[in-house]
């Protein structure tokens, strides 16, 4: 009986269509007003693109020689980030998701992009730590 092999999203939808739906999803978010200034303190844009499909990559399943280290709340929490920013994101995300992969892709690479909102907006936007209770003195 022949060996059944899963394989990794990051196989599927390929390095280089990795690369192109991060850098279509920035320039919609870079032209929308809401948006970019949230990025305004990026020196290098086509580094910080790489950076992002970098992480999409293993995210997905890909490996890496030097896989980035990614502070994601860290880098997200000064930011000032509301519930409708997050709101925006992920409607860019889809929009070009759905411009640029099969359905099927789309979908899969869509649920991973919901649960990273997810989790910024707990811990960036409401200040909650998922898992983490918090007793007052005395209780």
């Amino acid at each position: 009986m022949p060996q059944r092999r899963l394989i990794p999203l990051c196989e599927k939808i390929g390095r280089e269509r990795i690369e192109q739906q991060v850098h279509a999803f920035y320039a919609k978010l870079q032209a929308d007003e809401q948006m970019s200034h949230f990025f305004d303190h990026i020196e290098d844009f086509s580094a910080h693109e790489q950076r992002i499909a970098d992480f999409w990559w293993t995210a997905m399943g890909g490996r890496l020689e030097n896989p980035p280290q990614i502070d994601m709340v860290g880098k997200h929490m000064p930011l000032g980030i509301k519930d409708a920013d997050i709101d925006q994101w992920l409607a860019y995300f889809k929009q070009t998701l759905n411009e640029t992969m099969e359905p099927e892709l789309a979908d899969q690479w869509y649920h991973m992009a919901e649960g990273i909102a997810t989790r910024l907006r707990q811990i960036v936007v409401r200040h909650e730590m998922p898992g983490v209770q918090i007793k007052e003195p005395g209780q």
